[in-house]
């Protein structure tokens, strides 16, 4: 069995606050774009979770999301099976895309149907949450609005399709290390002014024709672990700048980082800046695409 398994974006994220267990309250807004890792599922005779990739720089082993996730399948049918996940890697790493968060969902619900496990998709989405906060939205799919730790999910109207430039240096932040960087205890005591979420969701439900909502979307962008993430490396925010200088809609760092994303509104313009961001050695990631 072969899938594909869409990354995502941030239009907007807020962290409310710190939980007594470490997880973070959130609010935002997520939506997949066309860039897609592929695994390939086979079942194997032997009862053992047999992982590969073109990616010499993942972890193969138990510590990867798409193990655990067959083990937590496992416990939950509480019987072991035999399988071999081969792992095409696209989306690129440490740029806040849920590319292993998606690698993992699409693991859950390809696997729970290669084996017929019968297992819900409520349950799967139950599942998901307990291995990561991007999960649940990476088995549903489409345009969400996320709250909770990332686990409460509602379905939003689809995008109009946006064409995107997504631009990422070479230097990567771990989610851990950003999340463990925003004091939002002590910038909500300097009176921070969250961005309120509901707005970016009302324009989105609106009946706008597309432009009118893509202009809308791009002006409201908004993601608060820019605040630790620029703080940590500044070129994001460089980066940003100089897709706004060259007629970019908006731009933003999706989830913890470090990928940019900018909105354009042709082709001219999002070429002459991806010719700007190839000449910098100090980007590694440069693709053009568009949200599905």
């Amino acid at each position: 069995m072969k899938v594909k398994t869409f990354a995502k974006i941030n239009l907007c994220l807020d962290v409310l606050r710190r939980k007594e267990n470490g997880y973070h309250e959130v609010e935002m807004v997520m939506t997949n774009v066309d860039i897609a890792d592929v695994l390939e599922i086979k079942k194997l005779e032997e009862k053992k979770i047999l992982l590969k990739s073109d990616n010499k720089e993942l972890a193969m082993d138990e510590t990867n999301l798409i193990h655990k996730a067959v083990v937590m399948l496992q416990k939950e049918v509480k019987k072991e099976f035999g399988v071999e996940i081969v792992l095409e890697k696209n989306i690129p790493m440490e740029a806040g895309m849920a590319g292993g968060s998606a690698d993992a969902a699409a693991t859950l619900k390809a696997v729970n149907e290669l084996f017929d496990l019968n297992i819900s998709e409520e349950r799967l989405l139950e599942i998901g949450a307990n291995l990561g906060a991007d999960i649940p939205f990476c088995i549903m799919g489409g345009t969400v609005l996320a709250s909770g730790i990332g686990e409460k999910l509602k379905r939003l109207k689809p995008l109009p399709r946006m064409k995107l430039l997504i631009v990422k240096p070479r230097i990567g932040l771990s989610t851990r290390k950003v999340y463990e960087s925003l004091d939002i205890e002590g910038l909500n005591k300097t009176g921070f002014k969250h961005r309120d979420v509901r707005e970016m969701v009302s324009i989105i439900e609106s009946d706008k024709n597309d432009k009118e909502k893509i202009d809308e979307i791009a002006k409201s962008l908004n993601n608060i672990l820019e605040v630790p993430s620029i703080r940590l490396l500044p070129f994001i925010s460089d980066i940003k700048k100089i897709m706004m200088e060259n007629n970019c809609l908006g731009a933003l760092m999706s989830g913890s980082g470090t990928a940019i994303f900018g909105i354009y509104e042709n082709d001219e313009d999002i070429l002459k800046t991806k010719e700007i961001f190839e000449k910098d050695n100090r980007i590694n990631y440069i693709h053009i695409t568009n949200t599905l």
